[in-house]
């Protein structure tokens, strides 16, 4: 069977949304963000963490703990509505690459592995750390911003190491990235990874 379906995961700054268009560029496949799905289904239900709240005091104010349980929530809330997306798209004649940070390894479980093929970026640690504190205009407006760029930064590392994890579990492609790589070569490295052939 064809592969209709590539999905790209990472924590945030790992690069997949930007990598994700670079290879969907080279496949000539169309690109979607699964957070969307999220965005969306906050204007239906009350399921954002965060709703209310400017995004700066949710970090600065919300303790670490609760940082690791609000996206373990969230990401379970949207995940059927991810899924549904995925088997839809599977069946349909236009292939499609799907990004996403809410997507995890354990989302294969249940998907047709020739139709669906998936791989996870997993960043360096000091790789999260360095483009969040050259990401400026994130933090700027924060009333104290070493707090907010620590709590974001503990919720990140948190996330990337659980991917990892998770994908060594269920042995899940993943590709190890630390910045120096441009989108383009990490898009020919996933080709690669994934056995898809394609001229990069």
């Amino acid at each position: 069977m064809m592969t209709k379906v590539i999905l790209i995961g990472g924590s945030p700054m790992t690069g997949k949304s930007t990598v994700a268009m670079a290879l969907a560029s080279e496949l000539k496949w169309a690109c979607l963000s699964a957070d969307d799905i999220g965005e969306v289904l906050q204007t239906v239900t009350n399921i954002n963490p965060m709703r209310g709240q400017n995004y700066s005091d949710y970090y600065m104010n919300t303790d670490k703990e609760q940082l690791i349980e609000d996206i373990k929530k969230y990401h379970a809330q949207i995940k059927p509505a991810i899924k549904r997306l995925i088997d839809i798209h599977r069946t349909w004649s236009t292939p499609i690459i799907i990004e996403g940070w809410a997507l995890y390894p354990d989302i294969m479980d249940d998907l047709e592995t020739e139709a669906v093929k998936s791989v996870w970026l997993i960043a360096d640690k000091q790789l999260l750390e360095t483009r969040l504190k050259s990401n400026a205009s994130f933090y700027k407006n924060a009333g104290d911003p070493e707090k907010m760029i620590e709590n974001y930064l503990f919720r990140s590392q948190w996330h990337n190491e659980f991917l990892l994890q998770q994908c060594k579990l269920r042995n899940q492609k993943y590709v190890l990235i630390n910045g120096s790589e441009s989108p383009r070569a990490l898009a020919a490295k996933i080709c690669n990874e994934l056995i898809i052939e394609v001229n990069i």
